[in-house]
Order: C-alpha cells, then sequence, then structure tokens
C-alpha cells in the first residue's frame, strides 16, 4: 500500500497531501476511497503527539458516475440493426431461398458489425458513441443500394450509378460528426444516452421481429408439404430400372434459357432461325420442329425433364394453393436421370449459370467462373450493400473484386453466361463417362450481350424478370432478345464443334429451351393471355448410331431421357403423352392442362 504523508502547513495555516510516497506499515492503516476524504493519521500521531494532521490518499481512480451510468446502459441494437438487412431480404423471397443460404450473410453481419464496435469503443473509449457508429454505419453499408434506388426512383429521377458512391461518400462523415464527442458532450448527457440506448433497442427489436415471424410461420407451414424427399415419390407408378449395355456415350444436357421455337421468332419477331437449325442438321442433330414445354416455369420444366415425369403429384404433397417452391429444390437435384446415370458409373459435371435453381452444389465436378461460390442469395444481399458502389465498368478494381466476391448484377450475369459457353467447349477434356448439364440463362431477359457478344447494362437496376415482370418495352425485348439469340447460335454450333472434335466417342448432346420467351405475357400472366409463344421450344437432339428414328417432331422434355436410356442403356422406357400444364408464379402447383390451346398460333400482328 503506498501512502502520502502532508507537507507542512502553508501560511493559511491549512494542511494538504503531498504526493511523496513513505511507507506505512498495512496493519495501521486501510484504504480510504478518494484523495477528498481525510483523517488523522494514528500512527504518526502517537508516536509523536506534534505531528501535523496527515491525510492518506488512495491510488483508485476517483468514483465517476459518468462511467457507472455507461456501464449500466444495455446495448443490443447495433446486432439487431445488422441482421434487419439480411432478415429482411430473406424474408421476402423465402418461397425460393433455402433457409441455409441465408446463414452466412447472417455471420458476417454479425460479425462485421462486433469488430467495428469493438475498434470503435477502444478508440473512442465510450461504448455509447460506439454503438451509435458502428449501428448506423453497418445498416446503411448494408442498405445503401436500396437507399439510392429509393432516392433514384422517387426523388431524382435518372440520377447516374456513380451517385451511389457520391452517397456514401457524403452519409460516412455525416455519422462521424454526429457520434463525435463534441456532439454528444453537448446534446447527450448521461440521462438522454440511457433513454436512447433504450429507445433504439426497443425500436431494433421492432424491425426484426416482422421478418422473424413472416420467416418462422412460413416455415412452420412448409414442414408439412415434405415429410420426406419428393425425389421419393418419382417413378412410384412404374417398375424400377437401371441403365445397362455397352454404351457408355458422353451425355450433353444444355438449357437455354427461354429459346423459343423458329416459327414463334418469325411470326412475333421478324426473325429467321433457319441458318443455325440448318447448321444443327449438317452436324447431325434431330430438330423437333413442333415441341412444346411441359411446364410455362423454368423450375417445373426443368424439373420434370431431369425426372422423366410429370410433377403434377407436387400438387397432392404441398397443395394446389401452396406457395412453397422449397422441396422442389431437392427433387431438381436429386433428380431420377442424374441417380440412373451415377449408378452406372457416370460422374455429373455442373457448369455454374448462377440460378439458384439449378447450382447442384453436390455435382462430382462444380465449374463456376469464381474464386468463390456464393449462393444467390448472398450474391443478392451483397449488390444491395455498399459493394454495389464498387462493382461499376469504370472502376479498375470491379474485375478483381468481382473474382472473389461476385454480387448480383449485370457484369456478374454476362460472366455466368460468356463461360458457360466457354466451358462446354473444355468438359470433352474431362474424365469420362460423363454427365453434363449446363443451363444458361440466354436468351432469356436481361439482355446482356449485343448479337456479336459486346456488353450491354440496362438502365435499370437489374432484374431477371420476364413477362409481366420485364420492366422496359416490347420493341426493346424484341430487340435485345434476338440480339442475344444470334450470339448464342454462333457460340452454340462452336461448341457442338468442339464437343464432337474433342469427344473419344460420338457423344449424346440434347439442346432445350425450358420454354419460350415471354413478349406477349407483359400484358399479363393470365391462362386466358396467348401462351403459344411461351410453350414452343427449340429441342434439338444428337443421337449417334442412327437413333434418330425413335425421335418425332412433337417429343417434349419429359421424353427427352427416356428415350436416350431406351436407345443406349436398354431400358423399356415408356414415352409419355405431350402435355403442357400451366401454374401461376405464386400458386405453382395449381396446374391447368393448356396442350390444345398452345398449339394455336396466336398474337401476331
Amino acid at each position: 500500500m503506498r501512502r502520502w504523508r502532508p507537507k507542512a502547513r502553508n501560511a493559511s495555516g491549512s494542511s494538504f497531501c503531498k504526493h511523496t510516497p513513505t511507507h506505512i506499515p498495512d496493519s495501521d492503516t486501510k484504504t480510504i476511497p478518494t484523495c477528498s476524504k481525510w483523517r488523522k493519521n494514528s500512527t504518526s500521531k502517537s508516536s509523536n503527539p506534534g505531528a501535523i494532521s496527515a491525510c492518506i490518499c488512495s491510488l483508485e481512480k476517483p468514483n465517476d458516475s459518468r462511467e457507472e451510468n455507461v456501464k449500466k446502459n444495455l446495448i443490443i441494437y447495433p446486432w439487431l440493426f445488422a441482421l434487419y438487412p439480411v432478415l429482411g431480404l430473406y424474408s421476402r423471397n423465402l418461397t425460393e431461398i433455402l433457409p441455409s443460404e441465408a446463414i452466412r450473410p447472417l455471420a458476417i453481419s454479425l460479425g462485421i458489425v462486433t469488430l467495428a464496435y469493438l475498434l470503435l469503443v477502444r478508440a473512442m473509449g465510450d461504448r455509447d458513441r460506439a454503438a451509435f457508429l458502428s449501428a448506423f454505419l453497418v445498416f446503411f453499408y448494408s442498405s445503401s443500394e436500396l437507399v439510392y434506388r429509393l432516392i433514384e426512383g422517387y426523388a431524382f429521377k435518372g440520377l447516374s450509378e456513380s451517385f451511389h458512391r457520391v452517397l456514401l461518400v457524403a452519409v460516412t462523415p455525416m455519422f462521424l460528426f454526429l457520434a463525435s464527442r463534441m456532439v454528444w458532450d453537448k446534446y447527450m448527457p448521461q440521462g438522454r444516452r440511457k433513454i436512447a440506448a433504450d429507445y433504439l433497442n426497443i425500436v431494433s427489436i421492432a424491425m426484426i421481429l416482422f421478418p422473424i415471424f413472416n420467416i418462422g410461420g412460413f416455415l412452420v407451414e412448409a414442414a408439412d408439404d415434405a415429410p420426406r424427399p419428393w425425389s421419393g415419390y418419382v417413378g412410384a407408378n412404374e417398375s424400377p430400372q437401371s441403365l445397362g449395355g455397352e454404351d457408355t456415350p458422353d451425355i450433353y444436357y444444355v438449357i437455354l434459357d427461354g429459346y423459343g421455337r423458329a416459327d414463334v421468332l418469325s411470326s412475333l419477331y421478324g426473325f429467321d432461325n433457319s441458318p443455325f437449325l440448318e447448321g444443327l442438321k449438317t452436324r447431325g442433330f434431330f430438330i423437333a420442329e413442333q415441341s412444346q414445354s411441359n411446364y410455362l416455369r423454368t423450375s417445373l420444366s426443368i424439373t420434370s425433364a431431369l425426372n422423366m415425369e410429370y410433377i403434377n403429384f407436387t400438387a397432392d404433397l404441398a397443395g394446389a394453393e401452396s406457395t412453397n417452391r422449397l422441396p422442389m429444390f431437392e427433387l431438381a437435384s436429386n433428380n431420377r436421370a442424374r441417380r440412373l446415370l451415377t449408378e452406372a458409373g457416370y460422374r455429373f459435371v455442373l457448369i455454374d449459370s448462377g440460378s439458384a435453381f439449378t447450382r447442384f452444389y453436390d455435382a462430382d465436378v462444380f465449374i463456376t467462373p469464381f474464386r468463390t461460390t456464393p449462393n444467390l442469395f448472398e450474391m443478392w444481399f451483397y449488390s444491395t450493400t455498399a459493394l454495389g458502389a464498387l462493382y461499376q465498368p469504370e472502376l479498375s478494381m470491379t474485375p478483381a473484386l468481382q473474382e472473389y466476391l461476385p454480387v448480383a448484377g449485370y457484369a456478374t450475369h454476362r460472366v455466368f453466361t460468356l463461360d458457360a459457353l466457354d466451358q462446354l467447349s473444355q468438359t470433352p477434356d474431362l474424365d469420362g463417362p460423363k454427365f453434363v448439364f449446363a443451363h444458361i440463362i440466354a436468351p432469356h431477359p436481361p439482355f446482356v450481350l449485343d448479337s456479336q457478344g459486346n456488353p450491354l447494362s440496362p438502365d435499370y437496376p437489374y432484374v431477371t424478370g420476364d413477362g409481366a415482370s420485364f420492366v422496359s418495352d416490347k420493341e426493346y425485348y424484341k430487340q435485345g432478345y434476338i440480339g442475344q439469340v444470334e450470339y448464342l447460335n454462333k457460340r452454340i454450333l462452336s461448341a457442338v464443334d468442339d464437343i464432337l472434335r474433342k469427344s473419344k466417342g460420338p457423344p449424346v448432346i440434347i439442346i432445350q429451351g425450358d420454354h419460350g420467351p415471354g413478349l406477349l405475357l407483359m400484358s399479363g400472366d393470365r391462362p386466358d393471355a396467348c401462351l403459344w409463344e411461351r410453350a414452343s421450344i427449340l429441342n434439338a437432339y444428337y443421337l449417334p448410331d442412327g437413333y434418330d428414328d425413335l425421335l418425332y417432331p412433337a417429343i417434349s422434355p419429359v421424353n427427352s431421357f427416356r428415350t436416350v436410356f431406351n436407345a443406349f442403356f436398354e431400358t423399356s422406357f415408356d414415352l409419355l403423352p405431350d402435355k403442357t400444364y400451366y401454374s401461376l408464379f405464386d400458386v405453382p402447383y395449381n396446374f391447368l392442362d393448356i396442350t390444345d390451346k398452345v398449339r394455336n398460333p396466336c398474337g401476331a400482328d
């Protein structure tokens, strides 16, 4: 224990503590909390009755009431504010996003706000100011793209993308000023600090309760939709079959999203697609000139084709009015064609397109253009943050950032499309036998490539909507769609040449549209609309060894793999009737048979 002895009395006769340490036995004294408290030193007095009064001064810090009040404030709002952008985005898309896809963004948001808070506490020495600054900076940076879109959409039409960066530069110093000691010392005394912390805690709790209740309610209802995986119901009405035979050709299944039939392109778009089709024919392809999609939605169409079965049984499992698409992910990924080929010794090779529905991460070979593989929800979330301001064509840092952290946007969409076309030419080099699946989101909107493959950047926020959800006019749709068709035609013929040239044995190649274009659906997605365009698809087959006699002009995707397996693997699958079903996007399992309706051309001017 350190003690001080008093200095001699001054002229006024008062005594005071001189900070000169002297040793006083611990048994003779006890600690006095602050320097402002005085008492006589009994030891000094007894040994020297004439000694002056002494003060004993503790080395402990003074009792600062402000510090005590700060410690009493409960601070949780920075973490809740950080959660809201992720939960809010997931809540608005929960029928299409698996819950697991939101875990990483939630963890990253919590980690960033925690790190920011700890660093600011250390720098400022003030928990309240650190909480305020970390909460609002993280919340703003997590939602800055949305703030920019609100300003651009409602206040100042036509703002350039660079305004997003201006917004970040302007708002950041504003928050720093509001969290400065000068402002807080003047306007936030201790009583107000506690009130402010409590208020922000309550507001943040209320904010996240809305998406949490929405998410929880949906997941509780959705739990009854899939008592067991939906893939277990596929083939229930057929005898089990396995693939046999000595032939193991590589199989390429290429989906060109929204690629329409030749007569549709001629009638509605004024485009002659015969050079492309003739190019395929000269290479040995069979063109199903009357083919129509089995479903008008990507998820339903691809799932049905890969499972070689109509999936109307999903209405019995989930209910015709269900909005829950989540069980469809498992049904598509664990599809029947893939299972049969895997059992026969094939490797499943997936060429990544960025589509949430066809990103089968458990593929034996997963080919993606980026060094990381964030899921689609992560890419959408990152695009709503301050990262969106850094992904602009004029910035030199964009390509490097995109390679490691792709965000949803036109540039990323274009990279996925171009890389998928490149990879089709490279996959023959992989060891076989292999089943290669590529879902290329083109010529479907957005239109990011012209007829020569030059990049296009639409002047509206990134969306992938088609038909009624397309945001521009019909003339723009026609030009953009045909431009991408022309570019795809050249790249597909080139890829086919590479596959045929590099393959060790004659491969099987299927090139299909999952559905047709959506020009006529722009006025409304209704069963009484002209659905001929939407149902009519490109459907081309390369079957070696003269098996074209198994094909016919109206063959639909549900019979594609049935035909291939019967031809090369000694199976005896019955071909199913070629039908087309309609359902709304919001209630995908309420199926309406429109087979006869979509066979009749309509909608031409």
